[in-house]
Parts: structure tokens; C-alpha cells; sequence
């Protein structure tokens, strides 16, 4: 892989995302029970985000846990909060002292969250907010359509008669993060799956077949190289 040559090319993403798809059925494929998938899934997230970083992306997003996922059982639900908690404190273990910061999108304050777990995620916040550099975005108690109500309810209270999609931007989860260029769903899911609708609405998408614990860097490297050559055109015809 000639990365120097990869990261170098003006139609590199400056924001990319995954979704992170497929942990279960790895295990099940290999009789492992799902809670050493979702295991499998996070070591192979820090390798990734530290290779996004390393390519010169500027920021990245991870769907970890919708709101949906509460329908899931009890003891797969409470494995993934602990992975969680284990994420947030690996962040400030690797990131602190370096020119990152760390965002999360989603509702903190849902008490179905374990509070230690939320009392971390907001002071890893709070802690890295003036930092300028990459930004790890990680989605977790996240709905694409619960933060546009969200943002909808916040200018009712603000007292706004109107406003343009700009300002609406303002309201949301990754307003201080740059336009999202492009969504990996591993596992070959064709779905959405209510994961930033106002935001991706000119993402380039990809559907790997690859689930996730088994989803490269030399997987990533090809599905920039896919992103790279298509033609965005935002609506506009390009002679």
C-alpha cells in the first residue's frame, strides 16, 4: 500500500464514518458466543482509528449503539455499556495528551446508560474540547430522526420564527465537525439504519461484505481508493 501517495490525493474524505456491522454473526460463524464478537469488534476500532489518523482524515464517526439496540438482551446490552466504558477510558489513556478530540453523539443523559460510564464520556468531553486537531466522533445512544427532533425542540426553545439549513446545522450533534464525505456499513447490510440522515444526505456510501471484526486496513485503503473515484457532483452537471 503506497499510503504517502493515497494520502496525498486532493479527493481524500476529510470525514468518514463506520458503522460498525456484523459483530454477532462473526462470532456465531465461528461458534464463539456474541459477546467475543462485539470483544473482537472493539480491538479492531482502535486499530482502525488509529489508521484513519494516520491517512490524515481529519474526523471520524462510529455508530456503536443506537437507541434501537435497548431491544437487544438484557446481558448483550449491559456487555456493550461495558465496552463502553472501556472505549472512553482507552481514549483518555491514548488521547489526552494529543491534539484530539473526542465528541459523542447521542443522548448522555439517558439514565439507561450506566452514570459512571456517563460521568467519563462527559469529562473526556469537556477535556478535549479546545483541541483543533483529529476528531473521533463515537455515536453511541445515537437516532439519526431522535436528534433532528432534538435540534427541532432546541429552536422552539430558543425563541427562532425561522431559520436556513445552516442554522439548523448548529443545532445538531456534529456541529462543530466538517461535512460527512463517506459511510462504510460493514457486513453488506443495505440499510441506513436512522444513522445521520440530515448529515449524509450527499455521503458517498459503501457496503462491504466484510463484517466487522474481519474489516482491514487494507479493506479501508480499498474502500477509499472506490470513494476516490467517484464523481460528486452535489447536484451540479461537471463537463
Amino acid at each position: 500500500m503506497n499510503l504517502e501517495k493515497l494520502k496525498s490525493n486532493p479527493k481524500m474524505p476529510k470525514h468518514i464514518a463506520f458503522i460498525l456491522d456484523g459483530n454477532g454473526r462473526w462470532a456465531k460463524r465461528r461458534g464463539l458466543l456474541r459477546s467475543l464478537g462485539h470483544k473482537a469488534g472493539f480491538d479492531n476500532l482502535k486499530k482502525q482509528v488509529k489508521f484513519v489518523q494516520e491517512l490524515g482524515i481529519k474526523n471520524l464517526s462510529l455508530y456503536c449503539f443506537s437507541q434501537e439496540n435497548w431491544n437487544r438482551p438484557k446481558e448483550e446490552v449491559d456487555y456493550l455499556m461495558n465496552i463502553f466504558s472501556d472505549m472512553i477510558d482507552e481514549f483518555r489513556k491514548d488521547y489526552l495528551d494529543k491534539d484530539i478530540r473526542i465528541l459523542i453523539s447521542g443522548d448522555l443523559d439517558d439514565e439507561r446508560v450506566p452514570y459512571e460510564t456517563r460521568v467519563k464520556a462527559k469529562k473526556l468531553i469537556e477535556d478535549t474540547k479546545e483541541k483543533t486537531g483529529f476528531v473521533i466522533n463515537a455515536c453511541i445512544n445515537y437516532g439519526g430522526r431522535q436528534e433532528i427532533v432534538r435540534a427541532v425542540n432546541n429552536i422552539i426553545k430558543s425563541g427562532a420564527n425561522a431559520i436556513n439549513a445552516e442554522d439548523f446545522d448548529n443545532y445538531l450533534y456534529t456541529k462543530d465537525l466538517l461535512p460527512l464525505d463517506f459511510i462504510i456499513r460493514t457486513s453488506g447490510q443495505l440499510r441506513t439504519s436512522n444513522f445521520m440522515p440530515w448529515q449524509s444526505t450527499y455521503s458517498e456510501w459503501y457496503f462491504p461484505k466484510k463484517l466487522w471484526p474481519s474489516f482491514s486496513k487494507r479493506d479501508l485503503v480499498k474502500s477509499l481508493k472506490l470513494f476516490m473515484r467517484r464523481n460528486r457532483r452535489f447536484g451540479a452537471i461537471k463537463e
